[in-house]
């Protein structure tokens, strides 16, 4: 039976479990790839910012950097899928996803190293802006990738229990309650949100947290949920460029 746990609010109550252990701490150590994604996203908001300002083409400037819709991935910009994710135009955009790719980005270079966390954070911006970009239209930003990291501590704390150092039920709560008010403002037409990136980006990471639970003999099955999922989105990839 697949069943999944609820973060605890205190990680004291972590308790032990299957392949789990009481609370442990993460080593500590230099963030080198989350601070360099912080780098790059920020870096890449001040190219157009300034584009904006001295009244550039910042559409053409955009699409340079790497923002993609379905026209430049057609004509072969597939690295736009990866790419788009550290776009932001919007300050207050900017501002909270790098808050979380801070506090969650961090951590989990903490607790899994930098060479996995790299391929996490360039397999899940390649999986939700993907899936974002067929479902439900183009979109920018590192909001997929962000939702993907709470969707992995999620299936991943009971063996990883430091994260609960920083990713908590008041967290996971939050992170669904705000996917709730994206509807609303979707729906409502008031701010476009990236509402396929953000469930196709949590759905992806819980898959991953949960093979990282259960391990590779009892947690094949999930392991081979994100493997289809990543062939998902190679194949509506490849679809747009042999097409």
């Amino acid at each position: 039976m697949m069943r999944f746990q609820f973060p605890p609010e205190n990680p004291a109550d972590a308790g032990p479990g299957h392949r789990s252990r009481l609370y442990e701490r993460f080593v500590d150590l230099l963030p080198v790839v989350t601070y360099a994604s912080l780098l790059w996203c920020i870096s890449v908001f001040l190219l157009i910012y300034r584009a904006t300002n001295e009244g550039g083409e910042v559409s053409v400037l955009m699409v340079k950097l790497g923002a993609t819709a379905k026209y430049e991935l057609a004509h072969g910009q597939w690295w736009g899928m990866i790419a788009s994710a550290f776009i932001h135009v919007k300050l207050w955009h900017l501002a909270f996803n790098m808050y979380w790719l801070v506090k969650l980005g961090t951590l989990m270079e903490r607790g899994l190293g930098s060479l996995k966390t790299a391929a996490f954070f360039v397999v899940a911006a390649f999986v939700s802006t993907t899936y974002q970009l067929e479902i439900g239209g183009y979109g920018i930003g590192f909001s997929g990738v962000v939702y993907a990291m709470a969707g992995f501590m999620w299936g991943a704390w009971p063996r990883y229990t430091g994260f609960l150092e920083g990713f908590t039920y008041r967290t996971l709560r939050f992170f669904l309650i705000w996917q709730g008010i994206c509807f609303l403002l979707s729906m409502g037409n008031i701010i476009p949100v990236g509402n396929t990136a953000h469930i196709s980006g949590m759905l992806f990471g819980f898959l991953l947290g949960m093979w990282a639970h259960k391990g590779t003999k009892l947690g094949w099955h999930w392991f081979t949920a994100s493997i289809a999922m990543t062939g998902g989105a190679v194949t509506i990839v490849l679809k747009y460029l042999l097409g």
